[in-house]
């Protein structure tokens, strides 16, 4: 044996000793579930990067979602009909020239046109059950991905929300009882919100879909609801409109309301106004069922009272 040889045992020794130390540590915290992967690679769920994230994953899911689970035909996935411009040709020629468009809106629509050109079809026959299933699982994972990202936005927690609860799109009573959990995680996450108010809209309708998810036995048999039941999710819808009043105000007076583009504005407007008209539907429905109740107790005592002339 060469000197030199001899002069990096040692060295080899070390390393030998520890990659066996560290094999022996990994193992421990493999087998005591410390180093289970929870797919929050570089902590993005949640953080800035991941609201834009799913802000950028929004159209795609939409296109997926024509295709994967409604599978219209001969409609492509991009909104274009047979014959027409795609919406991938159109991206192509016309973002790099559109004077003063946001840094945002040329990387979402290169994030588009990249998944269109994936998930485009031509094929004018359905899709086989083998393939539709694969294309569900797809579109879940999608779904759960986005909502991960951003669980306070409105169209990530809403799309994952129709998936779990619609049979036809492969909800099933599993699911839906996920989809309760999936909504509370939303209010959990969004009940901190002190200064965005568009999540406090993806609140009160993850409060909504509670409130169906809990009262869709009563509806299908046709009885009444409980009066508790009805006040406790006007209170809690009511609460996160109210947030969301707020905030808007606030974010008028300090300017960045204005720093939205129109468009998305109108479009949180709008969804502000369902969600309103949704909400007042409450008043009446509660004052029915008070007077459903007060109307029931007073039977009694009407009984009573012809019973003692009788």
């Amino acid at each position: 044996m060469n000197s030199s040889v001899r002069a990096n045992l040692p060295w080899l020794a070390a390393v030998l000793i520890g990659a066996i130390v560290t094999s022996l540590s990994m193992a421990g915290l493999g087998s005591s579930g410390k180093l289970k992967q929870d797919g929050n690679r570089f902590a993005i769920y949640g953080s800035a990067y991941g609201r834009l994230l799913a802000r950028l994953s929004e159209t795609t899911v939409d296109r997926v979602w024509h295709l994967g689970v409604e599978q219209i035909v001969p409609h492509n996935i991009d909104g274009s009909m047979h014959g027409e411009t795609s919406l991938a040709e159109e991206l192509e020629a016309a973002s790099p020239n559109l004077p003063g468009q946001p840094a945002i809106d040329h990387l979402k629509d290169w994030y588009t046109g990249m998944r269109v050109a994936k998930y485009s079809r031509t094929n004018p026959y359905s899709l086989s059950e083998s393939h539709l299933f694969t294309v569900k699982k797809e579109v879940e994972e999608m779904l759960l991905r986005s909502f991960k990202m951003d669980p306070g936005h409105y169209g990530a927690y809403n799309s994952y929300h129709l998936f779990l609860t619609t049979h036809e799109f492969g909800g099933d009573e599993r699911s839906r009882a996920h989809a309760i959990k999936v909504a509370n995680a939303a209010l959990a996450s969004i009940a901190s919100e002190q200064e965005d108010p568009e999540p406090w809209l993806t609140a009160a309708s993850a409060a909504m879909n509670l409130y169906l998810l809990e009262t869709e036995n009563h509806m299908e048999s046709g009885t009444d609801i409980p009066l508790h039941i009805l006040k406790q999710y006007r209170a809690k819808i009511g609460n996160c409109l109210s947030m969301f009043e707020q905030l808007k105000e606030r974010a008028e007076l300090n300017g960045n309301w204005d720093n939205l583009s129109s468009a998305r504005q109108v479009e949180i407007i709008h969804r502000y106004r369902f969600a309103n008209r949704t909400y007042k539907q409450f008043d009446a429905m509660i004052a029915r069922g008070e007077e459903i109740g007060s109307s029931k107790q007073e039977e009694p005592a009407v009984d009573a009272r012809r019973n003692e002339t009788d």
